[in-house]
């Protein structure tokens, strides 16, 4: 069997190294919410080979099969999309060559098949979607307020659950997979409309919104509740203890209960800690905004025109095909960043309860020994009520063996693997070392968002959005920011930024639907770029190209 090319540009948007039960999970929902799509979509035009999985697990981390992506591909496949450089595809030019022979006939029954599936996932947004959403917010907060809820009303919920669970994998999976296809398609087309491709007033956006009302709110609260805010103090109980705050320091409570469940970094991760947790990021986000004299909407609008324009330049005939297809990707991209949304609460609720229940059914144990089970035996685990029970000593062997993962450096963002051997190799070429002299200055990755046109900026590297947040507060002018990855912790910084540059991610990721959100330029997939740019130093970023520049 041949080597699998697996790319994590995607997926270590939402995890990084995890737990066993988090990563078996999310392998799991992949290949069952893929697979679903597929065999109702084209399952009888592909022939597959059983053994080739959408999803793959290495060393701690979770990736996903382009060799899968190609084989089930109807349509070219962009590489650049997955975070594949050129050079694996000079190498590799067969291993993206669509294989699926489709006839005349297989055209309007796919089309019909794809209008089915979308109209059954519109109608789950639309009817069922809140009432999935409302129970397991409502658990969250109980569960926060008193950590030992009985276990007997867990249960009943869980039970309850556990089909809406299901629904809501499989209806993400089917707008995601529609929005790739016409992401791909604006992308070859008419790539000057990228900046039509955004959501309107989705749970992403609205962060941005609600966090300019907060600076709205502290500027009238008077120059004192400013200066703390511009000086960086983040202790929340110091803005309670000032009575003229006391409007704002509302504001902040609601929008933590409104996101507080969102994850302050991999967010799909059960363990991972929530903003609720983290309200300095937040004070930090609202402190960078009050030197602001625009409304972050502002750039976008002013973005959201120039592509507008690019579409009234078009002929009649395809600018209506195009405002037709860009009001669709509209409602797609609405859909998906609230279910995305609701798979974080549903993220954040377990983390909780699988700490409620190896309290009570590992009372002698760390309470977070359940996160090493697997998922199968995780599925047993709810069927049955709590049994069986994994033995304690195999769950602390699997504890020993993911610490030893978050000791390794990882594999990289894509790997060959071989899944008879379970072997994997870098796929990229280790670079000779070069003099100082020689390093490079020009990047190239993938146009994310193109803005309202090329920038030029100081750069701010780092991976840490609370350090991203101080450093924001000091730094005047123009910032680019370059990082590995952002997700919902960072969404809260945009408004101050100028551009985005990240090492992950593909044409829907967070980095990229938050800086089209926000009217900004981004380019995402530049491979070690944290690595070559340093801060201080002078940037050109052009996200329509997808090229990025040391200028100085």
């Amino acid at each position: 069997m041949t080597e699998w090319l697996l790319s994590g540009h995607n997926t270590q948007e939402s995890i990084a190294v995890a737990h066993p039960l988090t990563l078996t999970s999310m392998e799991k929902n992949l290949e069952e919410s893929i697979q679903w799509f597929m065999d109702n979509f084209a399952g009888d035009i592909l022939n597959l080979d059983p053994r080739l999985r959408p999803a793959q697990i290495v060393q701690g981390w979770i990736y996903l099969n382009i060799n899968y992506t190609v084989a089930t591909a109807l349509t070219p496949v962009d590489p650049g999309s997955l975070g594949v450089p050129q050079e694996i595809l000079d190498a590799h030019p067969e291993m993206f060559v669509n294989t699926v022979k489709l006839s005349p006939l297989h055209v309007p029954r796919l089309l019909l098949r794809l209008r089915r599936l979308y109209k059954d996932a519109r109608t789950f947004y639309k009817q069922r979607l809140s009432s999935v959403e409302q129970p397991m917010r409502k658990l969250y907060w109980d569960l926060l307020a008193n950590p030992n809820i009985p276990v007997e009303p867990l249960w009943s919920f869980l039970d309850q659950h556990r089909e809406k669970t299901e629904l809501l994998g499989r209806a993400h999976e089917t707008v995601s997979i529609i929005m790739i296809i016409l992401q791909g398609i604006l992308q070859k087309s008419a790539p000057q409309l990228a900046g039509l491709f955004v959501g309107q007033n989705t749970p992403t956006s609205l962060i941005g919104q609600r966090i300019w009302e907060l600076r709205e709110r502290a500027a009238q609260a008077g120059p004192e509740v400013t200066r703390l805010l511009q000086a960086g103090v983040t202790d929340l109980e110091t803005y309670r203890a000032r009575p003229e705050a006391a409007a704002f320091v509302t504001g902040v409570e609601a929008f933590l209960h409104e996101y507080g469940h969102r994850g302050f970094r991999y967010e799909l991760d059960f363990a991972a800690e929530r903003l609720v947790k983290f309200p300095q990021h937040l004070l930090l986000a609202i402190g960078s905004q009050l030197a602001a004299t625009e409304a972050p909407a502002h750039r976008a609008e002013m973005a959201y025109q120039e592509s507008l324009h690019a579409l009234q330049t078009l002929n009649p005939l395809n600018r209506r095909i195009w405002r037709s297809l860009l009001n669709f990707a509209q409602r797609l991209i609405a859909y998906r960043e609230n279910s995305k949304n609701c798979l974080s609460l549903q993220s954040a609720l377990f983390g909780l309860l699988i700490h409620r229940f190896g309290r009570y059914y590992y009372p002698n144990q760390p309470d977070d020994i359940i996160l090493f089970y697997h998922r199968e035996e995780f599925s047993q685990f709810l069927e049955n009520h709590g049994e069986p029970l994994v033995a304690p000593e195999i769950l602390e062997r699997r504890r020993a063996e993911y610490e030893l993962h978050r000791k390794q450096p990882m594999p990289g963002e894509l790997v060959w693997y071989n899944p008879e051997t379970y072997h994997w190799r870098s796929a990229y070429a280790q670079p000779e070392p070069m003099p100082d002299a020689v390093a490079p200055t020009r990047f190239a990755g993938i146009p994310a968002s193109a803005g309202s046109g090329a920038v030029e900026g100081m750069a701010l590297v780092t991976s840490d959005p609370l350090e991203a947040g101080k450093r924001l507060l000091e730094l005047q002018g123009n910032v680019i920011l370059i990082t590995r990855l952002t997700d919902p912790a960072w969404s809260s910084l945009f408004a101050r930024l100028t551009a985005v540059v990240t090492e992950l991610g593909g044409v829907i990721s967070h980095a990229a639907i938050v800086a089209r959100e926000n009217g900004l330029p981004a380019v995402v997939g530049v491979t070690n770029v944290t690595q070559h740019i340093r801060n201080g130093q002078r940037l050109r970023v052009d996200g329509a190209t997808g090229n990025v520049e040391i200028l100085e």
